[in-house]
């Protein structure tokens, strides 16, 4: 009797966790997102972009800056490049070069476009009497990121990590000495600056 109790007890507890078991079933679903590659470039509104020359030396009242700030969500360092052109009879030319080390941003006169050649002149460090038109002054810094000059072909690279960077390019008041001379048109000089994320 006692063997037949348990027999039924096994039978009944067996009945119990086999319906426990139906009850345990599930199904999972997962959702997916996608989030593609992000970039922004924009400039910010506080740069200094204007500038008087000062006397006959050819210096500037004060220095020029300016701002980009880059939002990327890259987790790998991205590079982006920076460039300066200006306007000469040749059409838009590139704007940044390198003498002795040093790296200076050329401004062509707008009212009164040099000839390509002026241009040219200027980034050899010639006379300035055979460089009309043309004006040059240094890139002293360029802060927040790092970047890497790309001797001969006028650009930085700027390298920039993930999240929100803010870059500022100065350029000192001095000017490159033999790139002023008397014989500089008066009027408006400019040069424009973009930071990008094609290499053209």
């Amino acid at each position: 009797m006692k063997k037949n109790f348990i027999k039924h007890i096994l039978v009944f507890t067996g009945i119990i966790f086999s319906s426990l078991s139906a009850f345990a079933e599930s199904a999972n679903m997962s959702f997916t997102i996608n989030l593609s590659e992000y970039l922004q470039i924009q400039t910010l509104t506080s740069p200094v972009l204007t500038a008087n020359i000062t006397d006959n030396t050819g210096n500037l009242l004060s220095p020029l800056y300016s701002k980009f700030k880059v939002v990327s969500n890259n987790p790998e360092a991205k590079t982006l490049y920076l460039k300066a052109k200006t306007l000469t009879e040749n059409g838009f030319e590139e704007a940044i070069f390198e003498i002795n080390g040093r790296r200076y941003v050329a401004f062509a006169n707008i009212e009164n476009k040099p000839k390509g050649q002026a241009l040219a002149n200027c980034k050899f460090g010639s006379h300035p009497n055979e460089s009309p038109g043309i004006v040059a002054y240094p890139i002293t810094s360029i802060l927040g990121t790092d970047t890497k000059y790309i001797k001969g072909q006028g650009k930085y690279e700027v390298y920039i990590p993930n999240g929100t960077t803010y870059i500022t390019v100065n350029i000192g008041s001095n000017v490159l000495r033999n790139s002023f001379g008397s014989n500089d048109p008066k009027g408006f000089y400019q040069a424009t600056l973009s930071l990008t994320e094609s290499d053209i």
